[in-house]
Order: C-alpha cells, then structure tokens, then sequence
C-alpha cells in the first residue's frame, strides 16, 4: 500500500488457518459446526486431492516442480479454485486491510510449487536456479506502485518438517503445514527459505516432497482501481518472465545458463539489499523532499528529514514499545532518518564556520554515526557532540528565524523521546 514513515509499521506478513476445530454448544451452533465440519471435509479434501495427483506425476528429486495453474487438469483445477476462494483468507485480507478492499485473483500467477524431498536438499540447495529461494529476497520489483498491493499466500499441503519460511526484516518464520495459510507482499516483503536441522536426527518425512499452493492476490481500495490493474498486469508479466528464465537455468549446467542463474541472484540480491539497509518507501520519501525543495526551499527538506526518526519512536512507543532491538523494519528506518538527522544538523552549524560545510559533514558524520549505531557504550560521544553544538547556535547571533525554530522543536522531541524511555 503507502507508508508514512514516521508512523509505526504492523507486519505485513498474514497468517490464518484453512481447518479449525471447536466444540459445539448447543442446538444453534451444532447446525453451524455440522455445516462448518461438512465445509472442512471438503476442503480438506481438496488439499488431499492436490497432492495426491502432485505425487502421482512424478516429480523431480533434485529441483523444484511448478505446474500453472492454467495446466492443471478440471478437477484439480477445481479444488484448487475453492482453496484460493476460501472465506478464512478473503476474512485474513479484511482483518488487516479492512472491509470495502477490492480483493482480485491473480489466476495467471498462480502455481503448485513442489521442494525436492528433504534427503535431496543439498543437491537442491546447489542447483545454481533453486538457490534463489534458499537466499534473502524479494520476489517482485514493483514497490513503487502506491495504493495496491500483490500479495503471494503460500498454503501447506502436508505435514512439512523440513522447511521453514523466514521473514527476517519483520522478524517471524512459519512451518506451513496441510491447512497453514501464510501471506505476504510479493513486491515488499523480504525472506527466504531455511532447511530445519534436526541435530542428526532424520525428519519423519525425508523421502516426501513439500508441496503448497501459491496464490495470489491484488488488493487495493476501490479508488485505486488504476494502480490495482496496473500492478496486477505488472506483476502476471513479471512472474511469467522471471519463471521463464527459472526454468531456462534448471536444463543442463552450461556457461549460459550459469551466467543468467548468477545474474538472477545478484539482481534479486541487490534489490532484497536496497528494501533491507535502507527501504525503498524510505527512498521515495527522500527523494519526493528532495524534489519539492529543489522548486520551493531547502528548509522543506531540512524540516520533512529531519525529525522523522523521532516522531517513528514516538509513535512505535505507543504501540510496540519503541525497542531498537525489536522489529528491523523500525530499527532500519530509525537509523536512516537518524543518520539524515546528523547530516543536517552538523551541515547547519558547520555552514557558519566554515566554507565547505558539505565536505567537513561528509567527513565528521560518517564515524559518528557509527559510534552511536555499532557501540552502544560510545552513543554518548555523537549525543554529546549535538548537545553542544545546539548550545553554541543558540549563542550565535546570525541564525535565520526558521533556524531558530528548528533548534528548538529538536529540544522538544529530544524532550518528550527522553521522557518516553
């Protein structure tokens, strides 16, 4: 969707389960579990069915096996679109994003995936291709589009043990089992998945495959209709075209293959990089500053950048408690903004003294902010340093008007980040 960044961030990782099972209390709600109960038999004789026809064509123990959901036969097909048209995932979008969403099936993105059996991983985490799952990424490059969202919902078709899927930025992982549903941003969210290691001992279904549906989903207001078909149409492209080149790298070991193999990984290393250290929302925010102050004035990027960090902790607080060492998507955006912070306020006092401001701030900011981010014992050198040079521009008789202003709104939510600690 959009996101200010100074307001706190929930994850974005959904879960729900497709089976539940309650107890029934009286005459009312034994009618409703008797329809409830007939609903899970069928469903989960849906999931039973898929897999059972995955197994039955043989698929490959060395790599991963995709079949489309448009190649599937009828009754599969069938199964498969009453899974994906389950009210507990369609009520799973409404919790987070609230009623009125428009919620589209992305039927041409959907696919049963298929993980070699767990005594195979080791071939399966050597396949030049299949190691972009085993590594940190993002699956889809369309962040930009605002106001929509593709979402992947992964959906467990046995009782897997040997596979787990990590969301380190949020930081949660899953084990999806038969009826397990887990959602996440395919554009935003980063993770990868992990073999579960046992201490030696051998899982209870190593020589079984691990087969889940992969569904997706656009959602966006009913306003946003446009940015909805636009990152629906984008996203079914990108998937074909990106499943294409999977799919070239898994023939026969060759320098080309090996070459496009390695340029997938990069790429998506790269971009899982960019969204991890700095973000891309964080980015565009940047940027959109950047661009309104070079038509107006540079105190709108001195102002919009500056403070951000401590309205984020300000507002995490009320909701999360503010810990550094909790979510890494504040933990990232905090230093980010912190890190503009300090080039601000060191670039505005050094600009009256000196007449390279930009070079000296270049230079003194860097290692500063290290010390407040790697050791936690020297944070008090950089806090120190701004407590006196606040000191010495509140002494200086040449400071503008608005520089004035932005010194002491500093000093207030310095106030009010201390007393919420």
């Amino acid at each position: 969707m959009f996101y200010l960044p100074w307001r706190f961030q929930k994850s974005r990782v959904l879960h729900c389960k497709l089976k539940k099972d309650t107890a029934p209390h009286s005459q009312h709600s034994q009618h409703s579990q008797h329809s409830q109960h007939s609903q899970h038999s069928s469903l989960s004789l849906s999931l039973h069915s898929i897999r059972e026809w995955v197994i039955h064509q043989y698929p490959s123990v060395s790599t991963s096996t995709h079949w489309w959901f448009k190649d599937l036969p009828p009754d599969i097909k069938d199964s498969f679109y009453n899974i994906a048209k389950d009210k507990r995932i369609i009520e799973m979008f409404n919790e987070y994003f609230g009623k009125g969403m428009y919620i589209d099936l992305l039927h041409d993105m959907n696919e049963i995936y298929v993980s070699p059996p767990s005594n195979h991983n080791k071939d399966f985490v050597k396949n030049a291709s299949d190691n972009i799952f085993y590594t940190r990424h993002i699956d889809g490059p369309f962040f930009s589009i605002p106001f929509a969202s593709c979402y992947r919902v992964i959906v467990g078709l046995d009782e897997n043990k040997d596979i787990m899927t990590v969301f380190h930025l949020t930081p949660e992982s899953h084990i999806i089992k038969t009826g397990d549903v887990v959602g996440f941003d395919f554009h935003r969210e980063c993770h990868y998945i992990s073999p579960i290691i046992r201490n030696g001992e051998e899982s209870a279904n190593a020589a079984k495959h691990r087969v889940v549906l992969k569904i997706h989903y656009c959602v966006y207001p009913y306003w946003a209709c446009v940015f909805g078909f636009m990152l629906s149409k984008l996203s079914i492209l990108y998937n074909k075209v990106f499943r294409d080149l999977f799919l070239f790298t898994l023939k026969p070991q060759s320098k080309c293959t090996t070459y496009v193999a390695k340029l997938m990984i990069l790429s998506t290393r790269v971009y899982h990089d960019i969204e991890f250290y700095i973000g891309n929302n964080n980015i565009q925010y940047v940027s959109l500053l950047l661009y309104v102050a070079s038509k107006t004035h540079w105190n709108v990027f001195l102002f919009g950048s500056s403070f951000v960090h401590y309205l984020r902790w300000i507002d995490t607080v009320k909701h999360d408690g503010g810990s550094l060492s909790g979510s890494g998507i504040f933990r990232r955006d905090y230093y980010v903004f912190k890190f503009l912070y300090m080039l601000n306020y060191f670039h505005l006092y050094l600009s009256y003294h000196t007449d390279s401001p930009v070079i000296y701030t270049s230079i003194i900011v860097p290692p500063l902010f290290a010390l407040y981010v790697c050791f936690e014992y020297t944070a008090f050198i950089p806090k120190g340093i701004e407590i006196y040079l606040t000191c010495a521009m509140l002494n200086h008789d040449a400071l503008a008007y608005t520089e004035y202003i932005y010194i002491c709104f500093n000093l207030f939510l310095n106030y009010v980040q201390i007393y919420n600690i």
